[in-house]
């Protein structure tokens, strides 16, 4: 595989993160950026020290025959139509999340990129962080055993006022759980497995009157294998940001970055620590884009599917939408398979 072109799509904060990521690598090279406020990609690139087009429009990024990866850093209410003409141009895509704001739209994103046979990663960045990453080895290992329970917590306030004016509305970010309680959300599937059905509640917010929806939402849930759990997020409290997954099982327990198993570990008496880098800062430096996109390349490399490609993650975004349509019924039980059977009346897509 030669020197993969790398456009970029939107260069708001996170954009910065992917264009370092793809700079550094030593098979891919950014060959240009769009963005819809004049002057903003020419800045953000020269800022980062990379040499690439500017574009005038995001047609120009499509009609460029140098772009092989599309990287999508639009806002989530646009970002379908950017999805899918890249999969429409035959463009490899780095999907920011959330991948859109109904589950019909990533539906039609999941088969355009099925139909069109190109290669995705959706950047549930958490996956690669090495607290995560070490769970889901401990978890291979056969760590817990059978699990028994399984929680996962994003917490996130922005006091006074949250950080981006539009990550408030119901238009730009859509819920609590769209906006960010996503992350949980993909983290507890790709932790604990499959979640079938949930049962959800959410306050309105109490300290912030920016919010068009309840920055507050907790989420029962029931996994594929008999197991119980919790999702929440909260948006709207005093509290520092805070990441929690816990995963209880028939043979240990873990805790973040603690472990305890009486049967793996017979001679611990109360849960060890494990040093590593926690998920613990809003910084969009502190999160893995470097290793993520590595894996991504690695993928294209090798011909295979990231797994955290939109074939998998699209049923991150259905629990999403379980959460969503459970709220609106004043937390009646959603199921996960109805949610995707609703948003996909064809049928399956390989």
């Amino acid at each position: 595989m030669g020197s993969l072109g790398v456009g970029i799509l939107g260069t708001g904060e996170v954009a910065g993160e992917y264009i370092k990521a793809f700079r550094d690598h030593p098979a891919t090279e950014i060959v240009g950026a769009y963005n819809r406020s004049p002057g903003r990609a020419g800045a953000l690139l020269k800022t980062l020290h990379v040499d690439a087009r500017v574009y005038s429009h995001e047609s120009e990024l499509f009609e460029d025959e140098a772009v092989d990866v599309v990287v999508s850093c639009t806002p989530p209410d646009v970002r379908p139509k950017h999805v899918l003409r890249a999969a429409q141009t035959d463009r490899h895509i780095v999907i920011e999340k959330p991948v859109a704001l109904t589950m019909e739209e990533v539906e039609v994103i999941r088969r355009a990129v099925a139909n069109a046979g190109v290669k995705t990663v959706t950047s549930f960045v958490l996956r690669w962080n090495p607290m995560i990453e070490t769970i889901r080895r401990l978890i291979d290992d056969g760590i817990i055993g059978e699990l028994v329970y399984a929680e996962a917590d994003y917490w996130n306030p922005g006091n006074p006022v949250p950080p981006r004016p539009w990550w408030t509305t119901k238009a730009g970010a859509g819920s609590a759980f769209l906006e960010g309680g996503c992350h949980a959300a993909d983290a507890i599937r790709y932790l604990a497995g499959e979640v079938v059905e949930v049962a959800a509640f959410s306050s309105p917010a109490k300290l912030s009157p920016l919010y068009e929806y309840d920055p507050v939402v907790v989420a029962s849930l029931k996994f594929e294998n008999g197991a119980v759990g919790k999702l929440s997020t909260v948006l709207d409290a005093d509290t520092p940001y805070t990441f929690n997954i816990r995963l209880v099982g028939t043979e240990g327990t873990i805790q973040n970055n603690r472990v305890f198993s009486s049967k793996h570990y017979p001679g611990a008496l109360d849960y060890w620590e494990f040093p590593t880098v926690l998920p613990n800062s809003t910084d969009v430096a502190h999160h893995p884009f470097s290793r993520q996109i590595a894996h991504f390349v690695e993928c294209l490399a090798r011909g295979v599917e990231s797994h955290a490609s939109i074939h998998d993650t699209y049923k991150s975004m259905a629990l999403v939408f379980a959460i969503e349509e459970s709220l609106a019924a004043d937390g009646k039980p959603t199921s996960i398979s109805q949610v995707i059977e609703t948003a996909s009346p064809a049928g399956p897509v390989s």
